[in-house]
């Protein structure tokens, strides 16, 4: 298998550029408008991790390159703009 691609377990947010730059440091400050599946890399497990009440983690492993649990999120909108 070769190197991690962008979206990856294993891919940081290092070397991704002006994209990483641009990207909410954590779940809880992105607005999410549409189901989003992403990556997120854990280097605190024992901390919670501020997520949606209808997000799910799909799958999630230790990297031991970079010392981090990678969690897969699945990411959906809040209901409240669509219930008016």
């Amino acid at each position: 298998m070769g190197e991690p691609g962008m979206g990856e377990p294993g891919m940081s947010s290092e070397g991704m550029g002006e994209q990483a730059e641009s990207r909410p440091q954590d779940i809880a400050e992105m607005d999410i408008t549409e189901p989003t599946v992403t990556w997120l890399e854990v280097s605190h497990p024992q901390q919670p991790i501020p997520i949606g009440e209808k997000d799910r983690v799909l799958d999630s492993h230790f990297n031991e390159q970079y010392d981090v649990w990678e969690v897969l999120l699945v990411a959906l909108p809040d209901d409240e703009e669509d219930d008016e």
